[in-house]
């Protein structure tokens, strides 16, 4: 994998990046855009079922995410239909239509006891990491 990677490099550098360039302050920012820590996919699993507690839409769902801090929705809306997606796959969401053709969402069971599990589980890591810090 690594041998087609740098191969693909190189040709990107013999053709697509060839007339590119970037200004120091250009490089700065894209070096920490990508060293920021990522949105854990369990994270945001957790905040969706959180919010499907009462049912949503996908469209109402990606504003409260985004008013709880997440930004791995803000140019790429349709992500946040993969995991829904994925969600129901696990049987840990369902999904249903209104007679005005808007789709739902909402957690059934199965994710309620995924949820609670992972709530207790982060629960006492943040207990854990409170007391090292403490000491």
């Amino acid at each position: 994998m690594e041998n087609r990677l740098s191969k693909l490099r190189k040709s990107m550098e013999k053709s697509t990046f060839k007339e590119l360039s970037f200004s120091e302050r250009m490089r700065k920012e894209i070096h920490k855009q990508i060293n920021m820590p990522a949105e854990g996919d369990e994270v945001i699993t957790l905040a969706i079922l959180q919010l499907l507690l009462q049912e949503k839409t996908g469209y109402e769902l990606t504003g409260l995410l985004r008013s709880r801090g997440f930004k791995k929705f803000e140019d790429n809306e349709g992500s946040l239909y993969t995991i829904l997606h994925m969600l129901e796959q696990k049987r840990l969401i369902a999904s249903c239509w209104d007679s005005e053709g808007t789709k739902f969402y909402q957690i059934i069971d199965k994710g309620r006891k995924y949820l609670r599990k992972q709530e207790k589980t982060s629960a006492a890591g943040r207990i854990v990491m409170k007391g090292l810090l403490e000491e």
